[in-house]
């Protein structure tokens, strides 16, 4: 029995066409359509609930204090092709298939950062920021609300996990492999651009 009830009638059709054009490089690459569909199912779900019409409304940091450069979209780019790369030189330079599902590395790092709009939602920012002590700042990070959307959408556990724990809160598990490339990839991308642009971009 499902835990939750997912209408996917109910996105918005003008939203999930954005989030499309948005993950071309997904729409170009993915050979599973099905795992592709449910990318972009939860990308419409999350946006939707929370008040955005696109994922390039959302400004490009890895949280509302930090620095911000370009929009979201530019880094849930990134952490793609940066995952991809990462996994296909691995691949390359010991000669070896290690064994990952290259279309489920691709939608783990496409959905890595999902449930961002939440912790951006600009209606519930001020709820919280006027009242830290009842709802604390944020209410959720997006690795929690990113595991809700995913679960929602029927997305499977590989992704959940990404979702969860491609942040600091996965110093308290082991990995999986897909979400130790993302994390990378991640972080990797963030920290460069500190040096590269002097962006404030915080250690957690």
């Amino acid at each position: 029995m499902a835990l939750f009830e997912f209408h996917k009638e109910e996105l918005d059709g003008e939203i999930r066409e954005g989030v499309r054009k948005t993950l071309k490089y997904l729409d170009e690459k993915m050979k599973d359509r099905g795992l592709f569909e449910k990318v972009l199912d939860a990308w419409t779900f999350s946006l939707q609930l929370n008040g955005w019409r696109a994922i390039e409304e959302m400004p490009g940091s890895g949280m509302p204090e930090a620095s911000a450069l370009g929009d979201q979209s530019m880094h849930i780019r990134v952490v793609i092709l940066t995952a991809m790369d990462i996994y296909k030189n691995l691949k390359k330079a010991y000669d070896m298939d290690f064994g990952l599902n290259e279309d489920m590395l691709m939608a783990c790092a496409a959905l890595h950062d999902v449930g961002k709009p939440y912790e951006y939602n600009r209606d519930l920012r001020l709820k919280w920021e006027e009242n830290d002590k009842e709802y604390g700042l944020p209410n959720l990070r997006h690795p929690s609300y990113g595991v809700f959307v995913a679960a929602v959408c029927g997305l499977p556990e590989e992704v959940l996990n990404v979702c969860g724990y491609h942040s600091p809160e996965g110093r308290f598990i082991k990995r999986s492999a897909y979400g130790e490339i993302i994390h990378y990839a991640d972080d990797g991308s963030w920290f460069s651009l500190a040096r590269l642009c002097s962006l404030n971009i915080p250690r957690l």
